[in-house]
């Protein structure tokens, strides 16, 4: 995968940008506040249709109701076009185009796949699990649309079931439709436990290796995905049942739902202790690097590989980690690196591209 062309307008800073792009690197060298980590957030945009940022309310520019993004991509030897949308009225509606045809979100989410490293990312395994949870369904919604809609699909079951929870616990409804909700909720979240468990071992066949490669330190490190027991998607529908059965009375007490992906977690494991609690910042930036290695590997297979976002993290990141990333990454993926220094890297294998400084808008 490959990005050729890259045009914005009305996007945060941005009024307007078209940006050609002929090299495997593109780096955005400059100050903090001029729009750096907006380029990267766009193409982030155009590929998932929404932000890495928590303050989306202002992806729009400054007095504008509307924004487009359009990427020219060379995907799979072949040239095409990825258009979007946006028009914020009484509420923000989006639209989506591949080579000039309306697509729903659905059919356009995935045709490019991302991979987003920023600074924040490095406190992953000191956040909430929320933040942990969303991390798995990145990844494997790019990879997986059967997993994507049966992500919707549970979201949607599950809140209708908290809400009939509700209504029962205050004898407003007797619950009759639970048993639905309850198989609905064991399907689909079945599926979603045992896809997540195929990346958890996808990731734990290299994790120690590439963990020693970019640490220096040899040592087993594992991913330990908490969630219910079970090898093949029967046998965790068995355990889910077994726990919603179990938990009937105590669900309806909390109105809440407590058996399901929605309560999963993940850590990192060595030698059977978690490794978060004691580990440096230097470790934790060694661990994430790590993850966000195999998910490029992960997303490489049987498709186009994916674009690889830095978000101001080489500055993060000590000599040797540094070297080992920028060696891993040349000539395997295109990367976009925003960066308050310059890199030490051939001109011809770069592209700068321009920021805007925020009081110019």
């Amino acid at each position: 995968m490959r990005i050729k062309n890259l045009q914005i307008k009305n996007f945060r800073n941005y009024p307007q940008l078209n940006l050609d792009i002929n090299n495997d690197v593109v780096v955005l060298t400059g100050p903090n506040a001029v729009g750096k980590t907006n380029l990267l957030e766009s193409v982030y945009f155009a590929s998932l249709f929404k932000s890495f940022r928590d303050d989306t309310e202002f992806i729009f520019l400054k007095d504008s109701n509307s924004l487009q993004m359009k990427m020219f991509v060379e995907k799979e030897g072949e040239e095409h076009t990825l258009e979007v949308f946006l028009e914020k009225r009484d509420k923000i509606y989006a639209s989506f185009m591949i080579d000039g045809v309306k697509k729903k979100r659905r059919e356009a989410q995935g045709f490019i796949s991302v991979v987003i490293f920023d600074p924040s990312d490095v406190d992953m395994f000191t956040k909430p699990p929320e933040v942990r949870r969303k991390y798995l369904n990145m990844v494997l919604s790019q990879k997986n649309l059967q997993y994507l809609d049966s992500l919707a699909q549970y979201k949607k079951v599950l809140y209708q079931k908290n809400k009939l929870l509700s209504e029962m616990k205050v004898g407003r409804n007797s619950g009759s439709s639970l048993a639905s909700w309850n198989e609905q909720l064991m399907n689909l979240g079945s599926y979603i436990i045992a896809e997540r468990k195929k990346f958890v071992n996808y990731l734990n066949a290299s994790l120690s290796e590439v963990y020693t490669a970019i640490s220096g330190f040899h040592r087993p490190v594992e991913v330990s995905y908490e969630t219910l027991a079970g090898d093949t998607l029967e046998e965790i529908k068995e355990n889910f049942k077994s726990r919603l059965e179990t938990l009937a009375a105590k669900e309806v007490l909390l109105s809440n739902s407590l058996v399901g992906p929605h309560r999963d977690d993940f850590f990192l494991k060595s030698e059977g202790l978690y490794l978060s609690p004691f580990s440096s910042r230097g470790e934790l930036r060694s661990q994430v690097l790590a993850l966000k290695v195999l998910e490029l590997e992960y997303l490489s297979k049987g498709n186009d590989k994916p674009i690889l976002l830095l978000d101001d993290v080489l500055s993060e990141l000590d000599e040797i980690r540094r070297t080992f990333l920028l060696k891993y990454l040349q000539g395997k993926f295109q990367t976009f690196i925003t960066t308050t220094h310059p890199l030490e890297m051939p001109a011809q294998h770069v592209t700068l591209a321009p920021a805007v400084q925020e009081e110019e808008v």
